[in-house]
């Protein structure tokens, strides 16, 4: 028996809102812009949220902090457009820098109160071998903010929102960069938005870099969908909210 079969997994696409956590500007789309283009067609608000202010990949050494941060707006917007994100927010801690892991909970328990999703996506903190400390903090201070998010004595960094909070629910958490798939999300009519939105990141991704990206994507799409009844797909654990914590 697995947890899946005591808590079924949630389905995705009764979502109305979607909020879509992210260490760095372009990993939900790396990660599942496919599904999140198809979610947004159907009708979800799709709404991102980026923890890092992710100026270390910049590739133009030359651009001042400012201009860098501007560059990645821009393709932020760029790219939201065509995947159909309805808003963005930031929390500009330092990319690849010093944080506390529990100021970014803070931020996002205060974020899920104030926007209360019914579906939350973000990276897989547990995947095997991550070496990158912001995939594994945000994943995981997602995962807690999603557990705790109805328990006001754990405070958010604003406490007028704490006081204002209605317990909502959160039906459902979809883990992309995960080595443990249980929905392999069918992205064969939304290939294309994942492609163009992914071509919008020239701040950090040379051509020939964003070429690589591409044949990677490619493949990896391919990959995962042997075996289902259709050419590509984005690998996602997709658990109910309740698995998080010792399974029930």
């Amino acid at each position: 028996m697995t947890i899946e079969t005591i808590l079924p997994t949630p389905d995705m696409f009764s979502a109305k809102r979607i909020l879509c956590i992210q260490p760095h500007y372009d990993d939900n789309d790396i990660g599942a812009a496919g599904i999140l283009a198809q979610l947004a067609k159907n009708g979800a608000e799709i709404i991102y949220l980026t923890v890092t202010n992710d100026l270390m990949g910049v590739v133009d050494s030359s651009l001042s902090d400012e201009k860098a941060a501007a560059a990645l707006k821009r393709d932020q917007f760029a790219a939201a457009e065509i995947v159909g994100v309805k808003e963005q927010y930031w929390l500009g801690y330092p990319d690849a820098g010093e944080y506390n892991y529990f100021d970014v909970r803070r931020d996002l328990l205060k974020y899920i109160r104030i926007i209360k999703p019914d579906f939350v996506f973000t990276c897989d903190p547990w995947l095997t071998y991550e070496g990158h400390r912001d995939h594994i903090q945000t994943g995981l201070a997602a995962s807690e903010a999603v557990m705790f998010a109805g328990l006001t004595k754990i405070a958010s960094s604003d406490p007028k929102v704490d006081s204002a909070y209605e317990p909502h629910d959160i039906n459902g958490i979809a883990f992309y960069f995960t080595r443990e798939p249980n929905v392999i999300a069918d992205i064969s009519s939304t290939w294309e938005e994942k492609i163009g939105a992914l071509r919008c990141y020239e701040a950090q991704f040379t051509p020939q870099d964003m070429e690589q990206l591409l044949v990677a994507m490619d493949a990896k799409s391919q990959q995962v969908a042997q075996g289902q009844s259709f050419p590509r797909g984005e690998p996602l654990k997709v658990l109910n909210t309740s698995a998080l914590h010792v399974g029930i």
